[in-house]
């Protein structure tokens, strides 16, 4: 309407971007691709998986954007959105593109960096963490105006001789000796490395070289030379004074000690940096390129070449420049570390690598035989469960048809039909909401759904290794505030070994000889909230050692605290839900939810329970405990908006880059950061003074196992052999080590403690305190147990 391109809220906000970006609108020339929209923006350029596609309209807008920018005075162009990418440039996929520094397919000399619109950061498409993207895309094309840009310049080698080859490791290893960090990156074909490469930094220049092992002729090297260059990366690897770094090392490191006994050692990883430094966005390498290099993207290539698409050539030349990737990014990542006062927490982070390779590699005992029982008995009750859900139906009612449960719930019942994202839907949140309305049939329904995760995710023995081990993949990055997670492992077996249902650990077993200890924080997220949020009523619970779940039932049920206690031992339960819990049980609940700001609608569908119940709870814990909102909330609130940053207890910055502009969104930032210093603290104790100190410290924890990290938790395994007054040491020291006294921000002090538990297996176990009489007390009593015979007899 005002003959004028970006005046509208896109314009605001453009406005906005390039005044974070120091960058003066009146210094630059702006316009737009199509210069009216008298039809939707899909009848001009339209994308579709098969391309795009261009009607002759918008052709001759794109030609005349060509003659339009051969004018302009300007020699960098800042492209904004997939339209003006493919204008530029002819490419495609602005999020894989933006950053990269391209030249300008319209005109000659002039050199475009493509960003994201920012139509995209208001509503309706809401997606703030754009705005941080834009600016700092503007201040690299702003950079390019001025000429402070500084590429730093690398060469890659590809197609090595032998000698080439061999000369380069000798380069790396001599220069890793120096003090020089090593960059390495691995790929993979038919789970054999097909190639490696190698970079480091030489007279201001990084020189990578990829050492291909296969091309189309089948082996590049001969097996001797072969044999003579892996000792040679080996001599890298494993060298004790040489630092080697590359990106998500957890996997190339496991990988390479699995299939060639290499152990590797000084670990760095530009993707735990990554993680730490903007844990709102992503972290793969693409984005990291487009950060912290001026290396165009990439990864595109990778893609390819994986698929068996594309060259030898081009496959290698991808591998080199993952590499060169980490060896500019990983350095200019440490700075930014040190200037968030974040580098010991990246330090500590990446102590963290080789203990989780060593539990991806070592695994847990599984009672196979009991397991596969197990799966059969499953496949019986499932049975049973489709068969009382035929008889109330009235007819072979699918769990798993969403059209079937969508016509018989939705159409034949009359409920109103619930959606998700626009689409009608019958996931768990329906069939929860469903059967809280009186119908055993969406009851049903979940049953039957998680009986048969149970059985293929958990009971399924398929995901047990050949040697009769479960083995998982650790993601050190896998959570914002500092907690690891798991996965399948990398060979295709195991899963996800911090969340396994509590029933499934009965099947993870002690190797014959051995006994398995467990070490928790003792309701390590309670205490965090309480201390740092001044909440006194909590604070006296935990020095005067009460039952923190069962104050907090009698502060919502109004039943005098050692009345729930009682109730609890003598199984007489609460009248909420099925009525199937004993009111600690509800305080345990509300203790582990409600302390983050849940709502009680929210709060009472994961719970299963009516909303007048969930209420019932939510009302009750917040007026019992009012220090949650107004002590803990407010704080870190206060923290938000003053400067972004949550600190948690164990000096680890969490930067939060959300919107905070608007009451709807900072209330989600606040949200998601309530838990940041509860979890996070959590995490980064059981990481550093639980995993790292017991991996580490091998003369006092000789014969140590370590099994699992289960986010507040360690379990580990000893040897009988060398007698209980050893496990006592060993088990003290890592008490001490966990006890260590945590800080608050206004200077008091407080200790959460941990508890020891023992077991022949991770089900049945028993409470012990790390004494030998107290160990040999809690042996016999676990010495019963129908494992015991098993592995035993």
């Amino acid at each position: 309407r005002q003959g004028q391109p970006f005046v509208g809220p896109a314009g605001d906000e453009l406005d906005a971007c390039l005044s974070a970006a120091k960058i003066p609108r009146s210094e630059c020339y702006i316009t737009n691709v199509i210069k009216d929209l008298d039809r939707p923006l899909g009848y001009y350029i339209e994308f579709t998986k098969k391309g795009p596609i261009v009607s002759e309209e918008g052709q001759t807008y794109i030609n005349m954007l060509g003659e339009e920018l051969s004018k302009c005075k300007g020699s960098v162009i800042l492209g904004l959105g997939s339209v003006a990418l493919y204008a530029l440039t002819d490419r495609l996929g602005i999020t894989k593109w933006r950053g990269s520094i391209l030249n300008c397919n319209l005109t000659p000399n002039k050199r475009v960096i493509n960003t994201f619109h920012p139509a995209t950061v208001i509503p309706p498409k809401n997606q703030y963490l754009n705005h941080h993207n834009i600016v700092f895309d503007a201040k690299r094309a702003w950079e390019l105006v001025e000429g402070t840009n500084n590429p730093i310049p690398y060469k890659t080698y590809i197609q090595p001789t032998y000698l080439e080859a061999l000369q380069f490791l000798r380069n790396c290893w001599s220069r890793g000796n120096q003090g020089t960090t090593i960059d390495y990156d691995i790929e993979l074909s038919n789970m054999e490395v097909s190639c490696i490469s190698f970079a480091y930094p030489h007279e201001g220049m990084i020189h990578s070289m990829c050492i291909p092992f296969v091309d189309s002729q089948g082996n590049y090297f001969t097996p001797e030379e072969e044999t003579v260059l892996w000792r040679g990366i080996a001599s890298i690897l494993e060298h004790p004074n040489i630092t080697v770094r590359g990106q998500n090392l957890v996997f190339d490191a496991h990988f390479l000690l699995r299939k060639y006994g290499i152990h590797s050692c000084n670990l760095k990883d530009t993707m735990i940096a990554q993680k730490i430094l903007m844990p709102d966005y992503m972290m793969g390498l693409d984005f990291i390129t487009s950060i912290w290099t001026e290396v165009p993207y990439y990864k595109e290539d990778g893609k390819f070449w994986l698929k068996g698409l594309g060259s030898w050539e081009r496959g290698w030349e991808y591998n080199a420049l993952d590499s060169v990737v980490c060896a500019i990014a990983g350095p200019k990542q440490e700075e930014a570390l040190v200037q968030q006062e974040n580098y010991e927490t990246y330090l500590r982070s990446i102590q963290i690598i080789l203990p989780l390779v060593y539990m991806q590699e070592r695994g847990n005992k599984i009672n196979v035989k009991k397991m596969k029982e197990a799966y059969d008995i499953a496949e019986l009750v499932i049975e049973d469960y489709r068969n009382q859900l035929a008889a109330k139906a009235g007819f072979s009612l699918n769990a798993n048809s969403p059209t079937q449960l969508i016509d018989y719930f939705y159409n034949k019942k009359k409920l109103p039909k619930y959606k998700k994202k626009g689409s009608v839907t019958t996931d768990e949140k329906a069939m929860i909401r469903i059967a809280r309305k009186g119908y055993p049939e969406a009851d049903l329904v979940l049953s039957i759904r998680r009986a048969v995760k149970e059985r293929s995710t958990y009971l399924n023995p398929d995901k047990v290794d050949t040697d009769g081990r479960m083995r998982c993949s650790y993601n050190p990055a896998g959570t914002k505030f500092s907690r690891i997670s798991s996965s399948e492992n990398i060979f295709g077996t195991g899963n996800n070994l911090q969340n396994q249902p509590h029933k499934i650990l009965q099947y993870f077993i002690a190797d014959q000889g051995y006994v398995i200890y467990e070490i928790d924080l003792s309701q390590a997220e309670n205490r965090i909230v309480a201390y740092v949020g001044r909440i006194e009523q909590m604070i006296d619970a935990f020095e005067t050692k009460k039952d923190v779940h069962s104050l907090t039932a009698a502060l919502i049920s109004g039943i005098p605290y050692d009345e729930v206690r009682e109730q609890a031992k003598k199984g007489i339960n609460a009248p909420l839900g099925k009525g199937d819990q004993s009111w600690r049980f509800w305080g345990k609940k509300t203790n582990h939810s409600l302390n983050y700001d849940e709502s009680y609608k929210t709060f009472a569908l994961q719970c299963e329970i009516p909303e007048t119940q969930g209420k019932r709870l939510h009302n009750g814990y917040h007026t019992a405990y009012p220090g949650v909102k107004n002590g803990y909330h407010l704080y870190v609130k206060s923290c938000i908006t003053t400067s972004r940053m949550l600190t948690n207890l164990m000096g680890r910055k969490t930067m939060f880059m959300g919107n905070l502009n608007n009451p709807r969104d900072r209330d989600e930032v606040f949200k998601s950061a309530y838990s940041c210093i509860p979890q996070g603290t959590v995490g980064d104790i059981i990481n550093e003074r639980a995993l790292s100190y017991v991996y580490y410290n091998r003369e006092e924890f000789e014969h140590a196992e370590i099994l699992q990290q289960v986010h507040d938790s360690i379990k580990i395994q000893l040897p009988l052999s060398i007698g209980w007054e050893e496990h006592a040491r060993m088990l003290s020291l890592i008490k001490g080590k966990l006890e260590t006294p945590l800080t608050t921000h206004y200077g008091r002090e407080f200790i959460i403690p941990s508890d020891i538990k023992m077991g022949l297996n991770m089900y049945e176990m028993e409470e012990v305190k790390p004494t030998v009489e107290d160990l040999q007390r809690g042996f016999e009593k676990i010495r019963p147990m129908s494992d015991y015979k098993l592995m035993w007899t």
